[in-house]
């Protein structure tokens, strides 16, 4: 087996980055760009501090070295180790989620929270009505009666998590729950995956694996997902297929970025789907005596 997750092309990559970096120029023009070689790689590691800094700090270096990792990353083709290895501050708190804003100019925390509480209430009610959702809305009600201040927290997660069943995909190709006890095993998980200690209603543990690697911690379901999806784009890296309609649907239907890719069927259905129930809402609302 692999132990590499399939990159995007940079003209992929280029399509969807809306800045003018110089990746995305050299990507137009055809040309290879001037990538870091060996030697510029050795650079970038001279280039990254040494020193703890300060969150302000790190988010000055990140973005005044923005261009050059993206040169690295989408033409020289490094491995996450070797990408962790010349840009650890990458890999530390909220980096991953703000990269993905700079790359895309989408505030995908944001942007996801505001599609749920919208959404999560018509998600839940096409659920009830799909094989295969009965455990996990089971699970979601039992923890919104014991947490009812906590009721539009855990629509969230459950609109989230209902997601690839809605869309005909398996919830377990990127979050994989396991015992509260069980030792986190990184071998064979090559693409971006989420492993959860214990149930994604009760855990604080989530730890997210790319090519065999922990490659960052979190206590909070919807931060760690969220950086589950930026991990894609961070790291230069295709949708894979038993997942396609799920990222899919989050990149145009929730975050409305736009490329030449077509929509999916599914998503197109969903997405239909959840208009109708939004022209039924306010057909109700407007029939209502004042």
């Amino acid at each position: 087996m692999s132990s590499r997750g399939k990159r995007k092309s940079a003209m992929m990559t280029a399509e969807v980055m809306p800045g003018p970096s110089s990746a995305v120029e050299a990507a137009i023009s055809g040309g290879e760009g001037d990538g870091p070689s060996s030697t510029k790689k050795s650079k970038l590691l001279k280039d990254e501090p040494s020193t703890s800094m300060t969150e302000e700090e790190i988010k000055k270096f990140m973005n005044n070295t923005f261009d050059i990792r993206r040169n690295f990353i989408n033409f020289e083709d490094p491995t996450v180790a070797i990408i962790r290895e010349t840009y650890p501050y990458l890999f530390k708190e909220r980096q991953i989620l703000a990269e993905f804003e700079r790359i895309t100019e989408f505030d995908l925390d944001q942007t996801l929270q505001q599609y749920c509480v919208k959404n999560s209430g018509p998600i839940i009610e096409l659920a009830k009505h799909c094989p295969g959702t009965g455990a996990l809305l089971k699970a979601a009600d039992k923890i919104k009666l014991e947490q009812p201040d906590l009721k539009q927290y855990w629509d969230m997660v459950t609109c989230i998590c209902l997601l690839p069943t809605l869309l005909r995909e398996n919830l377990v190709d990127c979050i994989i729950e396991i015992a509260e006890d069980a030792q986190v095993d990184a071998k064979g998980k090559i693409v971006p995956v989420l492993v959860s200690r214990g149930s994604v209603f009760k855990s604080d543990e989530f730890f997210l694996i790319i090519e065999e690697e922990v490659v960052q911690e979190y206590e909070e379901f919807t931060i760690a997902f969220e950086n589950l999806f930026a991990a894609y784009w961070v790291f230069n890296m295709e949708y894979p297929q038993t997942l396609q309609n799920t990222y899919t649907f989050i990149q145009k239907a929730i975050l409305k970025m736009k490329d030449n890719i077509p929509i999916p069927a599914q998503c197109k259905q969903l997405m239909n789907r959840l208009k109708r129930s939004e022209a039924q809402k306010k057909q109700r609302s407007r029939s209502k005596p004042e």
